[in-house]
């Protein structure tokens, strides 16, 4: 019996040698097609990779890489793609002598060549948005296009390979702390650690995979079409996809169109505000992203928009730029393009006088201890532009006041008048106010009250 066993046990081993001998290591072929889809809030870029690979039926050796790069070497998955039933990932091993190498030991039962995808996480990539709007010389409509500037500091180049944007924010707490509870967990895990990373990878793994179907769908268009960038809305953030491939060197910037509107209508809007903008009227440029003018496809990234107009004589003026934060559909963008020589604005106190004074005594001597003020204002607008203008003019006041014009008047919260008009070409708009603000003791609250002009 014992010798039976140790002959089986020879031959097994016997066995084993020649077959492990006919087991070949075999590093990665190049690829053949790579997806990257960049998250800037947690500078962490989720990679698709996909290869073909030759399998041999039994034990089949591959070597994975990541020296010199920002490769997350704990997130590196491997799936077959073709054949996934009878392909499997036997075991992982990180060779002590190649740092920076691990090795899968894939069991197959089918020979030949078979589609494989390797995922994993990286860092150094990032991406930013630019936006440039020219408007044509009688400042009534605009071309707006967006441009994406994607970095590559991964240590990795990725050559003609599927760019994806997620514009918006994960909400990685709610996420991790949502998979601690339905692990068991009494409180979500700290960074840093080994189990919050796991967890973080998990959650955007979790958010990004919502939006597979709906690029699998975009990715139908006619490859004829010129590049553009698909929109695809989440519940918390979007995916921005750059049609077809970009090759994406380690070390370097890709500039790529993301979205142009053409006719793109727009209102000038001039806004006195001394208590934001200075003494003098600012011009804005506000339109809105919406259908309406010809945009609303997506929500707009964070990035700055530089706004140029034609002067007719192939040539472009600089009028002003601004960061824009995360623009909704249907959003407002304004943009401040400074001060206008050709629109003056001026307030001036005609008259004060004081009445309703309320006494008390002390002793006796008897004192002033409330009255109210009354004060006539004569704001003017000149516009010496040759066309019409809409103004925006609004006023804080301190104290407790009753405010009447013969302009309609609202107000903008409760101590700031608010009031808009349009002002003739090469013409003037006076604005008449009596102020009442009451003192002392006559003083109740801090707010100003609207009065029926007189």
């Amino acid at each position: 019996m014992n010798k039976i066993f140790i002959f089986a046990l020879f031959a097994m081993i016997f066995s084993a040698s020649l077959w492990a001998g006919n087991i070949d290591l075999v590093t990665l072929p190049s690829r053949e097609g790579v997806q990257l889809t960049i998250y800037n809030s947690e500078d962490i870029t989720l990679v698709k990779e996909w290869r073909f690979i030759t399998m041999k039926k039994g034990l089949n050796k591959l070597q994975f890489s990541w020296a010199n790069t920002l490769i997350d070497p704990t997130s590196v998955e491997f799936r077959p793609v073709e054949h996934a039933s009878e392909i499997e990932v036997a075991d992982t091993t990180y060779p002590g002598q190649k740092p920076q190498h691990l090795i899968w030991n894939i069991r197959s039962q089918f020979e030949g060549q078979v589609k494989v995808e390797v995922m994993y996480f990286t860092s150094g990539l990032s991406w930013h948005m630019d936006y440039v709007a020219i408007t044509n010389p009688e400042d009534t409509d605009m071309k707006f296009e967006g441009f994406v500037r994607v970095t590559n500091n991964s240590g990795e180049e990725y050559e003609n390979a599927q760019v994806r944007l997620i514009v918006g924010k994960i909400n990685l707490v709610e996420k991790i702390a949502e998979l601690a509870r339905r692990r068991g967990l009494q409180a979500p895990p700290q960074p840093p650690s080994e189990q919050y990373d796991d967890m973080e990878k998990e959650s955007i793994m979790d958010a990004v995979s919502k939006a597979e179907a709906p690029m699998k769908r975009a990715s139908g268009m006619l490859s004829s079409a010129p590049k553009a960038v698909v929109k695809e809305g989440l519940s918390e953030y979007f995916i921005f996809t750059i049609e077809g491939e970009e090759t994406v060197p380690n070390g370097w910037s890709k500039r790529m169109r993301a979205l142009k509107a053409d006719d793109v209508k727009f209102d000038i809007v001039y806004r006195m505000r001394s208590f934001e903008y200075g003494p003098r009227p600012v011009r804005f440029l506000i339109w809105n992203n919406d259908e309406k003018h010809n945009l609303g496809d997506s929500p707009l990234p964070d990035g700055r928009v530089r706004i140029f107009r034609d002067n007719g004589r192939d040539g472009l003026s600089f009028l002003g730029e601004k960061d824009l934060n995360y623009v909704p559909i249907k959003a407002e963008i304004e943009v401040n393009i400074g001060e206008d020589d050709f629109v003056v604005y001026k307030a001036l106190k005609m008259s004060s006088k004081r009445s309703n004074f309320h006494f008390y005594t002390s002793g006796s001597s008897e004192y002033v201890d409330g009255w109210d003020e009354e004060q006539n204002w004569a704001e003017e607008v000149r516009n010496y532009r040759d066309k019409p203008i809409v103004f925006e003019l609004r006023r804080i006041w301190d104290g407790d006041v009753d405010y009447a014009s013969e302009v309609k008047t609202t107000l903008f919260d409760y101590r700031t008048t608010e009031v808009k008009f349009t002002v003739p070409a090469r013409g003037k708009n006076a604005i008449p106010a009596r102020v009442v603000v009451h003192n002392g003791s006559n003083a109740k609250q801090s707010r100003v009250e609207l009065k029926e002009g007189k």
